[in-house]
């Protein structure tokens, strides 16, 4: 299995909205997002900012060259602000989940950006709080700090890889 991390392009950006519709369907069962009467979910207003905000950055994930999820990075985490980056979304297509394609793709974008890290999660997203933990204690040896998100909704992890 080859694990492809490459950034996406203006021009590629329907493709990076359609795939955020199946996130937040993804999501929609762990947070009780309703669907909006346009059939689509999430604010368009919110949704766009990912894209226009000059702070983010999108990358496609690829398995043996097939479309399997997108990770969008943040320069200035959002609680952490300037100088760390944070996981802003991920998301890999069920059919590629378990399989290590998250994990690899995770220390790929962590790698390529070296540097103060924060990666936050909901309480109610358990799944991914375990994944995060497992992903980020490899990557870091258990280098990292785990503490509640400042508003009360989540836990985040925070970690420094500037040293290769």
């Amino acid at each position: 299995m080859r694990v492809e991390l490459r950034q996406a392009r203006e021009h590629e950006v329907p493709v990076l909205r359609r795939l955020m519709q199946l996130y937040l369907y993804d999501f929609a069962a762990i947070d009780d997002w309703a669907i909006g009467e346009d059939g689509l979910y999430g604010n368009a207003a919110t949704i766009e900012s990912f894209w226009n905000d000059p702070r983010m950055t999108s990358f496609f994930v690829r398995v043996d060259g097939a479309l399997a999820g997108f990770v969008l990075v943040r320069d200035g985490a959002h609680f952490a602000g300037e100088g760390t980056r944070d996981i802003s979304e991920f998301f890999i297509l069920r059919r590629h989940r378990r399989r290590g394609v998250g994990t690899e793709t995770a220390r790929r974008v962590f790698d390529k950006f070296r540097g103060k890290w924060e990666v936050t999660q909901l309480t109610s997203n358990v799944e991914a709080q375990a994944f995060w933990r497992r992903v980020i204690g490899s990557y870091t040896g258990g280098r990292y700090d785990e503490q509640p998100r400042p508003d009360g909704k989540g836990v985040m992890q925070r970690f420094d890889n500037a040293r290769p």
